[in-house]
């Protein structure tokens, strides 16, 4: 706190004649302490001395220096200066004392002076010591002194305030009277306590302007802060709010209802938080949500606060800072979220990289990881067989190897080669031989494009060939079975083609002797038993194709085909449907269609149970240019459905759905004439739910050719 200071003043004057005015109404008219002492001195000179001065004490630096002077020149009032560590000094054992004493021969001259110490004391206590209250005040503490005087201990502790010392000196000429002196007292004595008012009077302006600028400067400080900041009273009123917070707590001009409602539940939401914080004496801050009067969207803040407290330590209100955290929540819940997906991707990673191990130790060769530098990082079981663990006894043989595969990890690390294929012979512990591997090795590379990691793979050449030859002696089976087929399809053929050339004589000898009816039965007699020498001739040539290819209508062979078929099905309950479409001519073998509908209609029959149903159904599709296109035949039954481990080899030859009643040969058939006639073939089947066969062949229309003229 700044405290008043005496304001040093020398002049030299001239008394006058005061008679109109007496001495203790000049006093009290003085306004400022520094007023005091020329009032004063003026006053002794007029009571009858020659010259007077007053010493001050700056408590600061410790001097002792003239403050005013009547009749004193500068060079005399230089004599006097002096500080409070010269005890010898009568000036500063007066000022000690308290006491009034006459002083002889000062500063080695004649004169006599008489000095009379002033300080800051009264019988009243200052307005703080009075309210607390309390006995240390400065100007009580004074005026009760009986010792000598402490000038470290001149400061009030109820008020802060910084008292005064002074020494008052009073030049004697000759002998003067006794009431002289105690007019000097008085005048003094009056002027101490007028001093001591003012002195008073000037702390407590000094202070008002102090704490007006730290008012000031906090205010400026309250305004220039982004976040809001309130001051309330216990009763949760506010006190003052800096511009942030009157954004949420002040009714703008021109603000319409909703406006000033969402004020009001600003309010009741801030009071509320604020109770709760005073009621659990725990919390410092709080989330709080309010609503921005101005733009209309709610803000989340984090409101801190703190009580404040009177000098007696009784609450007074809280001061309130609230810092918007709009954004950080929503960064903090983007990192959460990220961290939960950062998570989830370690998880990812853990479990590839558990499978990955778990794949390395199931592959069923040698694997060898190293780093950058050669050196070994892992391996996997079959390759700790071969080269050993470093808590294992160390075979020279797998010593070997370690040598072998250092040398080789060398060479390839450091060549310039991303892939390389080699062969090493290695000792295997298992077998107690030495084996020929194949190893193959890649480099794995980092965000730098610099070499991480290589990746070697052994594979014993001994299990590949065994595994080769295994293969090979499969595929002599498969060749075999295939030849055995074969000829056994050509005995068959060679044996049914007698009986077939006896039964064709026959019709031969029948042709026109049957009578008209019977007449398309002989046809179809005769047309079945053409097509039955022809499927012997093709088992025969070990299915070759050997049919002449033509056109024909893929309608009129569903429409035979169904003519065989379509009575016996029809007494045993199966409804038969055709859908058949505008087709336009097909280039292939009319016989081998015919033998491919016999066959996808039988194994359909087979499957169907009375009430089930055939459905046969032809289509044409064209391509965009509209000359190319797709001719689609699809048989499709209401059937027992074939099982889903069959649908993968059901083309094969010798499989069956049908037990020891079907050969396995029907399907096989199919899918050759198909492929004989570039198409596709698809199934979707369904065990109880039936089989689909989707038949597609390409086509080509022909282009109309206008004739030259």
């Amino acid at each position: 706190m700044a405290s008043p200071q005496l304001r040093p003043k020398t002049r030299v004057l001239v008394p006058r004649d005061w008679s109109s005015e007496s001495a203790a109404l000049r006093l009290l008219s003085a306004e400022r302490p520094e007023e005091i002492f020329p009032i004063l001195l003026e006053e002794i000179v007029k009571v009858g001395f020659a010259r007077a001065l007053v010493l001050e004490v700056d408590f600061e630096t410790g001097e002792i220096k003239p403050a005013a002077s009547l009749n004193c020149d500068k060079a005399y009032l230089n004599r006097f200066r002096t500080s409070l560590w010269a005890s010898e000094n009568p000036v500063v054992s007066a000022l000690q004392n308290l006491r009034p004493s006459s002083l002889d021969a000062l500063y080695g001259s004649s004169d006599s002076w008489y000095a009379y110490p002033m300080i800051y004391r009264g019988p009243s206590r200052c307005w703080e010591a009075e309210r607390e209250p309390r006995q240390d005040c400065l100007a009580v503490q004074n005026f009760r002194i009986s010792k000598k005087l402490q000038f470290e201990e001149q400061v009030c502790k109820a008020c802060g305030m910084q008292g005064y010392a002074t020494l008052l000196l009073a030049q004697l000429q000759n002998a003067r009277p006794q009431k002289h002196l105690d007019r000097l007292e008085a005048l003094t004595e009056r002027a101490n306590g007028y001093l001591a008012r003012l002195f008073k009077f000037e702390h407590y302006y000094n202070r008002m302007r102090d704490m007006e600028v730290t008012i000031s400067r906090l205010q400026a400080v309250m305004q220039s802060m982004a976040d809001p900041v309130i001051l309330t009273d216990n009763q949760h009123r506010v006190v003052i709010q800096n511009r942030a917070a009157e954004r949420f707590f002040r009714v703008p001009e021109g603000v319409s209802e909703g406006g000033r409602r969402a004020v009001e539940l600003n309010h009741r939401w801030f009071s509320a938080a604020l109770s709760s914080m005073v009621v659990s004496a725990t919390d410092a801050s709080r989330d709080l949500t309010l609503v921005d009067v101005m733009e209309g969207e709610e803000v989340l803040f984090e409101a801190a606060s703190a009580p404040t407290h009177s000098r007696q330590g009784v609450r007074s209100g809280m001061v309130t800072v609230m810092r918007d955290v709009t954004d950080l929540r929503r960064a903090d819940e983007e990192v959460r979220a990220n961290l939960d997906k950062l998570r989830t991707a370690e998880e990812i990673v853990r479990q590839d990289r558990d499978r990955l191990n778990l794949v390395i130790e199931n592959v069923g060769d040698p694997i060898i990881v190293a780093d950058n530098s050669a050196k070994i990082v892992l391996l996997d079981p079959m390759a700790k067989d071969l080269f050993g663990s470093a808590e294992t006894t160390r075979d020279p043989q797998i010593v070997k190897n370690q040598a072998k595969l250092d040398a080789y990890l060398n060479s390839f690390t450091f060549s310039f080669a991303d892939k390389e294929n080699r062969s090493l012979r290695l000792y295997n512990p298992s077998s107690h031989t030495e084996v020929e591997y194949a190893v193959r090795s890649g480099k794995i590379y980092g965000a730098r494009g610099q070499v991480a990691y290589t990746v070697t793979v052994l594979r014993d050449f001994t299990a590949w060939k065994k595994l080769e030859q295994l293969q090979m002696e499969r595929r002599m089976l498969e060749m075999e079975k295939f030849a055995a087929t074969g000829r056994l399809a050509g005995t068959i053929a060679h044996e049914i083609n007698n009986p077939l050339e006896a039964m064709k004589n026959a019709i031969h000898l029948l042709s026109g002797k049957l009578d008209p009816q019977w007449q398309p039965i002989f046809e179809a007699l005769r047309t079945e038993n053409e097509r039955v020498t022809r499927i012997v001739r093709q088992m025969l040539g070990l299915y070759r194709n050997t049919a002449p290819l033509g056109s024909f209508d893929l309608n009129s062979v569903v429409e035979d085909t169904l003519a065989l078929f379509a009575r016996p099905m029809t007494k045993t309950g199966i409804e038969v449907q055709k859908r058949l479409g505008d087709l336009p001519p097909m280039k292939g073998s009319a016989d081998q269609f015919r033998q491919l509908l016999s066959n996808l209609v039988v194994n359909a029959r087979d499957s169907l149970q009375p009430g089930g149903k055939l459905i046969i159904k032809t289509q044409q599709v064209l391509a965009s240019d509209g000359l190319h296109g797709w001719v689609k035949l699809s048989v499709a039954d209401t059937g027992s459905g074939i099982a889903r481990d069959l649908q993968k080899s059901m083309f094969e030859p010798f499989v069956s759905t049908k037990g020891e009643k079907g050969t396995g040969l029907g399907l096989w058939i199919v899918k050759g004439i198909v492929e004989n006639h570039n198409g596709r073939i698809r199934v979707h089947s369904g065990v109880g739910k039936g089989t689909v066969f989707s038949l597609t062949f390409p086509v080509v229309r022909p282009v109309p050719v206008s004739p030259l003229t």
